[in-house]
């Protein structure tokens, strides 16, 4: 290889690491403080109103929860939004159907923050399930 074409290589690879660290960095989950008390509470509201006409909380703690641990908050909304409420798919407010999932991270003690969740930012932020959210960690909120 000619001398000159190395620093490129290895100017291109150091480049390559920063920006797939700064990726990780960036990566948002449930773990990070997503939604806050008042949309879970909005949600609240909107579950024993319309969905708890088939639907009980525990159906949304653990297992299912889990399932759907790694999977993007949209595709979680996505799917509720295309099969909920049973008898008119679609038929409530985007922020009413993320209102609603916020309330089931609360149920499944997922913790809170500051910041509402958007549903721009569904599409960003992975969910991430775990048995317990009172073990020590290093997952700081975004700010």
């Amino acid at each position: 290889m000619h001398s000159h074409v190395r620093p490129f290589w290895i100017a291109l690879l150091a480049l390559g690491g920063v920006y797939a660290n700064a990726a990780a960095q960036d990566a948002q989950t449930t773990a990070h403080m997503v939604y806050t008390e008042e949309q879970a509470t909005r949600g609240e509201d909107v579950f024993w109103n319309i969905c708890s006409e088939c639907h009980f909380e525990e159906d949304f703690a653990g297992p299912f929860m889990q399932s759907w641990s790694g999977a993007m908050v949209k595709d979680l909304m996505d799917e509720i939004k295309a099969t909920m409420p049973e008898d008119n798919p679609g038929g409530l407010e985007d922020s009413q159907y993320l209102d609603v999932i916020t309330y089931m991270f609360k149920i499944n003690g997922m913790p809170t923050g500051d910041t509402e969740i958007s549903t721009t930012d569904a599409g960003i932020i992975e969910i991430d399930w775990r048995p317990s959210y009172d073990e020590p960690n290093d997952i700081k909120p975004y700010d």
